[in-house]
């Protein structure tokens, strides 16, 4: 099984190319059968009579009368009679009617007659030898020319090869037509679950596996908003009594000791907590969301603007760079994450700048906090979003990762020298190819 090509169009090709060639050696095998012992006898019995009849005519005829036969023989018919010779040549062909042809020869005239044959540049000879007296050999044009069966046979091959390539590469097309669209269709259901249903079309088989694809589809995306409501549910439910217990706190006396101002900071933890998964469960919003096309700069500055009372100072360094494409609500969102974290997580200046790199523009958010509190090693692998992560760095991040990952960017997670976290997305600049 490891001979066998990798592809389908190479097994199609292997497999017509064998069956056309089986068919070649078959028919080859039934002619040499067929045709050789139905021929062959009577080639043997019209070769006796010839030789019968030439040594009549050279008993009775004188030199000269049988010179002017020889000539006119060769000249009428192409068979070249040769007197008083016992001249072999080569061997007969090794070919089932010539094989016949010898040995029903060979009963019928004991060793009185043998055969041999002549290759010219011009012609095949056939030679018929007559080995009692009057000896002579009568040449007869081969009823079969080698050369041409070996062209036959090599042409035979070269058309079965170009045949098969030809048919495997239109039954290929038309199958792998319906597999390529069949695979693109289970890429678009991997991006976004609620993508359009798969249009069956193609052979049976093909046919089957999509409308099993459909059927899986339509289970992954019920089960999906189960898990949604579930989780949104859960969170909301939580956020109920968290609420009471933070007015609860409130009504208590001052303590000493900071247990209430403790309590209410667990409280406002857990809620932001609760507000990241809230907000990772309506995640499939922002990715139903339409795309746009424009300067990366407004979305910033809006974003920016949203925090110019909460006291956090956010300084703007954005470059002159080309459009891209983007959803506003994902990018607004990835934004406000990075922007709360550095907040929460951070100290000083938060700063979000935005420069050309290549044929892509790098959106970076910085602050000067303690940074991330995981190795530079596990930084670059978290910041690859197709590594599966055993360990679980925030909700914030993982929204980040995702909104990275729809946009087609590349994420880079690291930590200053000079202290701070910083957190780079690379957008590939929009191309207009009308």
């Amino acid at each position: 099984m490891k001979l066998l090509p990798k592809t389908l169009f190479g097994r199609l090709f292997l497999l017509i190319f064998g069956f056309m060639l089986s068919i070649i050696v078959l028919v080859k095998l039934i002619s040499g059968v067929l045709i050789g012992d139905a021929a062959g006898q009577p080639l043997a019995i019209y070769s006796q009579a010839m030789i019968l009849f030439t040594q009549e005519i050279n008993r009775l005829g004188t030199a000269d009368s049988n010179r002017r036969f020889a000539e006119r023989l060769q000249q009428n018919t192409g068979m070249i009679l040769l007197q008083n010779t016992s001249e072999q040549f080569d061997t007969i062909p090794n070919m089932p009617i010539y094989k016949r042809w010898e040995d029903a020869l060979s009963q019928f005239s004991g060793n009185e007659v043998t055969m041999s044959y002549q290759t010219e540049q011009w012609q095949e000879l056939v030679w018929l030898h007559h080995q009692k007296s009057p000896q002579f050999s009568l040449g007869l044009p081969a009823v079969i020319n080698r050369n041409l069966v070996k062209h036959f046979f090599i042409i035979s091959v070269l058309v079965t090869a170009v045949l098969s390539l030809f048919s495997a590469y239109v039954a290929t097309y038309f199958l792998s037509r319906s597999l390529k669209e069949l695979a693109e269709k289970a890429r678009l259901i991997g991006q976004d679950i609620d993508s359009i249903a798969i249009k069956p079309s193609g052979p049976k088989e093909v046919q089957d596996v999509a409308i099993a694809m459909n059927k899986m589809r339509a289970d992954l995306e019920a089960m999906n908003k189960k898990q949604k409501f579930l989780l949104a549910s859960i969170s909301h439910d939580l956020r109920t009594p968290l609420t009471r217990i933070h007015i609860a706190t409130q009504l208590l006396a001052p303590d000493t000791k900071g247990f209430i101002q403790g309590i209410n900071e667990d409280i406002d933890e857990m809620n932001e907590v609760l507000h990241r998964f809230i907000e990772l469960a309506r995640f499939n919003i922002e990715e139903t969301e339409s795309w746009q096309i424009g300067d990366i700069a407004i979305p910033i500055r809006e974003a920016a603007e949203k925090y110019q009372h909460s006291g956090a100072v956010i300084i703007l360094t954005l470059g002159d760079t080309p459009r891209i494409r983007y959803k506003l609500k994902a990018l607004q969102s990835y934004l406000y994450n990075l922007i709360n974290n550095s907040i929460k997580h951070g100290a000083g200046n938060i700063t979000i700048s935005s420069q050309t790199r290549g044929n892509c523009v790098e959106l970076c958010v910085s602050d000067q906090g303690s940074g991330f509190s995981m190795s530079p090693k596990e930084l670059i692998a978290y910041s690859d979003f197709n590594v599966d992560h055993n360990t679980v760095n925030g909700l914030g991040l993982r929204i980040v990762q995702l909104i990275a990952n729809m946009h087609d960017a590349d994420l880079t997670l690291r930590n200053k020298l000079e202290g701070g976290a910083e957190v780079k997305l690379n957008l590939k600049a929009y191309i207009d190819l009308g």
